[in-house]
């Protein structure tokens, strides 16, 4: 029996191909070395929410692995996401594009640079509504064993995937890294801030971050609302001291913490700093005040 979530096409090397046909070599480089970037971008009736962003940052991220030649520009990604909404309608889905280093002979340094791929497909999702979000989620810290360059969208996934099962055995919904040195990072998949004295901060923009798209969206909310925005390193004990924490990413959009660690974040239910933030957020990710 088919499986009704499975995408029906892909965009693969260039063209609309039948998702089955879409099949990366064994020697790619991407699944041979982890040299591979991704992105995921919200689509609401087709509509791309903030792509110049993650146009962007998957740019930014192909310049340092020499792969920039083969990152589509904006209106390339446009052009593409139109053609698959045309064959696969979702009212709202994500778009899951990735870029690898090609396929050449298993080496290290191959000795002719292989075409790089990229690839990408949509999937129907239910992004979070104001009454999820109203509830909020519970988190857990984890310490971070991930490379060093965070600030870089890879594929090396391993250390969120198990972040992930960790959080979900101890029934939570997102995971947050702290490193060993007791700075706070970031979620296994999302952007951390907290609410301290009714001002936001969030860790800094340095290479054990990555910079989020739903981050800088958050970023100019604030700067409408008049609310302040810091960035500075957190510690854990700024965690459990915060009046309200909340993370941003393209799947959760803007998602209250209520409990961290099993202990309630405030008073155990989504603060005010956060709700007015959501709502605007959502208003923005929507274009209307709901969905």
């Amino acid at each position: 029996m088919p499986n009704s979530d499975q995408p029906a096409w892909a965009w693969f090397a260039g063209r609309l191909v039948p998702f089955a046909d879409a099949r990366v070599p064994i020697e790619d480089r991407g699944l041979q070395f982890g040299e591979s970037l991704y992105e995921v971008v919200a689509l609401v009736g087709g509509e791309p929410f903030r792509l110049a962003d993650h146009v962007e940052r998957m740019t930014t991220g192909a310049a340092e692995l020499g792969l920039e030649r083969a990152v589509p520009d904006a209106g390339a990604w446009r052009a593409m996401i139109a053609q698959l909404h045309r064959r696969e309608s979702h009212r709202t889905a994500v778009l899951y594009a990735q870029l690898t280093g090609g396929t050449a002979p298993r080496r290290h340094l191959p000795p002719q640079p292989p075409e790089p791929l990229f690839f990408a497909y949509m999937r129907h999702y239910a992004f979070p509504v104001p009454a999820e979000t109203g509830r909020g989620i519970a988190a857990i810290t984890v310490p971070d064993g991930r490379w060093q360059r965070r600030d870089l969208k890879t594929t090396m996934l391993l250390a969120s995937v198990m972040a992930k099962h960790e959080a979900a055995e101890r029934s939570a919904g997102e995971a947050i890294f702290v490193g060993q040195d007791g700075f706070v990072n970031e979620g296994a998949s999302s952007t951390l801030f907290l609410v301290r004295d009714h001002e936001v901060s969030t860790p800094p923009a340095t290479e054990r971050v990555l910079p989020g798209v739903s981050a800088k969206a958050v970023a100019a909310i604030c700067d409408v609302l008049g609310i302040k925005l810091r960035a500075r390193p957190l510690t854990l004990s700024d965690l459990h001291r915060a009046d309200e924490i909340f993370v941003a990413s393209t799947t959760l959009l803007l998602m209250p913490v209520v409990r961290l660690d099993g202990d309630p974040v405030g008073g155990g239910t989504p603060g005010s700093v956060t709700l007015q933030l959501a709502y605007h957020f959502q208003r923005e990710f929507w274009g209307q005040p709901g969905p």
